[in-house]
């Protein structure tokens, strides 16, 4: 394995931090995890298909009981093994060890990025041909830097407030588009998600 990573590699990786996945400090070096619930399995089985051709990764399967409401749920979670080839995205999603969207984000954008994006942390709302993306850890300034970068593929965007937080929302007039740019690479069982 070289300490370079493909360009699909790099979109799917770009597009899961952008979503829920991140890197860990482990020793010297980073680990990716990415995690989903047991609805999510082939998503994460298609990330690690991916990532296993570049670096050595494991699955975990975990069952717990949330006992506020009597419910076991299980999740799948993936774990890279510690490695330089993270350094390059930490720099990229990290500043004083806290997530960031980066500023060149609109430079790196593209259709398979946002599809992995949403495939990881977007919401297709049940009430209206809309979709939102679960922005809620950034501020006003990396929102707009999302608007731009959404823009880039065609897609309107507007921020919204949800509580004391910022979601990045898609209105239903750029939805046809957001599916058109990326239905390609959309893993089948999370179809739902722009359906």
């Amino acid at each position: 394995m070289g300490n370079t990573v493909g360009s699909q590699l790099r979109e799917i990786v770009i597009g899961t931090l952008l979503g829920d996945s991140f890197l860990e400090q482990n020793g010297n070096h980073k680990r990716f995890v990415c995690g989903h619930s047991l609805k999510q399995e082939q998503y994460i089985l298609w990330i690690y298909k991916v990532l296993s051709d570049l670096i050595e990764c494991k699955l975990y399967y975990r069952k717990w009981k949330d006992l506020r409401n009597d419910h076991t749920y299980t999740s799948v979670l993936l774990r890279s093994v510690t490695s330089p080839v993270w350094d390059e995205f930490y720099d990229m999603f990290y500043k004083d060890h806290r997530r960031i969207i980066p500023i060149n984000l609109p430079d790196i954008i593209s259709p398979q990025v946002l599809a992995v994006w949403i495939m990881d942390d977007g919401y297709r709302r049940n009430d209206c041909n809309a979709m939102r993306l679960n922005t809620q850890a950034y501020d006003q300034l990396q929102h707009q830097i999302i608007r731009q970068s959404l823009m880039k593929l065609g897609i309107n965007s507007k921020v919204h407030h949800q509580a004391n937080q910022l979601v990045t929302y898609i209105p239903s007039s750029s939805m046809e588009v957001l599916r058109k740019q990326v239905r390609p690479y959309i893993v089948k069982s999370m179809e739902y998600k722009i359906a």
